[in-house]
């Protein structure tokens, strides 16, 4: 399923050591507003920006 979490510059992509793959939103860190990890698919974002960030995507423990 498409979401726009994929190609949202807040995304940060969390995967765990088992292998399972959660889609963090960042703007979370500083705005209460926005979940953590929002349920999935997202179709519709105020937040959402278009781009990846360049900082590390993954974080593989």
């Amino acid at each position: 399923m498409q979401t726009l979490c994929e190609s949202c510059r807040h995304l940060r992509e969390i995967i765990t050591p088992k292998r399972s793959r959660f889609l963090m939103c960042l703007l979370s860190q500083t705005d209460p507003r926005w979940p953590k990890y929002p349920p999935q698919p997202v179709g519709t974002c105020a937040g959402y920006q278009h781009g990846r960030s360049t900082d590390s995507d993954a974080d593989h423990p």
